[in-house]
């Protein structure tokens, strides 16, 4: 979880100063306190996101969430939508992120060295060059070497009426917060 947050450090930094000096019509030096509170709330609510899908891909197996969102796109079939294809293409991906994942934390990196101005930029922009091209042709060695495999998708039901005040509840709490 604290690899997860530390990569998206940047995104909630941008977050953070859209938030605070651009969200008020007239433009200051120094935020107002509304948007101090505006931003804060948006990281909360972004940083709640992440951290439950974040459980969500621990907890749940691949087939399970290949079930669930079969279930949940079932009124889409009516209309001709393919959802077995989209569910088992989105959970494969999912499955096989984490797989690139552990590749590019392995990919080496350049050495650094001290350079100034041109030099240090057009080192910079070798040396990840340089990286993103091993890395991808890792992740095709990957896709060539690996097996293929099967998936069991079980056959989901109805969830009991009980779990439906759950949504219930969050958009009642929602509604009047």
């Amino acid at each position: 979880m604290r690899r997860l947050l530390k990569r998206l450090r940047w995104l909630f930094l941008t977050l953070l100063v859209l938030n605070l000096w651009f969200h008020s019509p007239d433009w200051t030096w120094l935020p107002t306190e509304s948007a101090i509170w505006l931003a804060i709330e948006r990281l909360i609510a972004l940083l709640s996101i992440v951290m439950a899908a974040h459980l969500l891909m621990m907890v749940t197996s691949t087939p399970d969430i290949i079930a669930a969102l079969q279930w949940w796109l079932t009124p889409f079939k009516k209309s001709g939508f393919q959802t077995d294809k989209l569910t088992l293409r989105l959970a494969l991906v999912l499955d096989t992120v984490d797989q690139v994942q552990h590749l590019y934390v392995s990919n080496p990196g350049g050495k650094s060295t001290a350079l100034s101005g041109d030099k240090a930029t057009l080192w910079i922009a070798e040396a990840l060059s340089n990286k993103v091209a091993h890395l991808f042709s890792q992740v095709i060695d990957y896709a060539e070497t690996t097996p293929l495999r099967t998936l069991d998708i079980p056959e989901l039901p109805s969830p009991p009426w009980w779990q439906w005040s759950y949504p219930l509840l969050m958009l009642t709490l929602i509604w009047f917060g």
